[in-house]
């Protein structure tokens, strides 16, 4: 569990309290605000079962996916530090950008929250 600090600070405008450690909720929070400000449509997708019924998308969707305003797809994944990418999500990752969408790594750098564009990443 993140340990939160006192301390508030402003990245990309949006108020966010700073943590020692951000929770994947912080970030997913973060980097649908940051985002938005750039005029990216962005939904949650949850996969997670609850109860008896099963998630209902394939492995390896990002955890926001949306669109920004030309209309093109944009997929973001949430990595929290200390998490990795599945094999499912790298090749997801990959099939996105090659199809002409964009795709980005939600992850922490420092204390702050950053959005790493997939292509930078490969």
């Amino acid at each position: 569990m993140a340990k939160q600090v006192k301390k508030t600070v402003l990245i990309a405008d949006i108020n966010l309290t700073k943590y020692k450690e951000l929770s994947a909720s912080d970030l997913t929070k973060w980097a649908k605000e940051y985002l938005t400000l750039k005029r990216v449509r962005l939904n949650r997708v949850n996969n997670i079962p609850v109860r008896r019924r099963k998630g209902t998308i394939e492995k390896g969707w990002a955890d926001l996916q949306g669109y920004n305003s030309k209309g093109i797809y944009v997929a973001v994944e949430i990595k929290k530090l200390g998490d990795r990418l599945s094999e499912e999500q790298i090749k997801r990752l990959d099939d996105v950008t090659n199809c002409g969408a964009e795709a980005y790594i939600c992850t922490q750098e420092g204390k702050n929250p950053k959005l790493i564009a997939w292509t930078e990443m490969r």
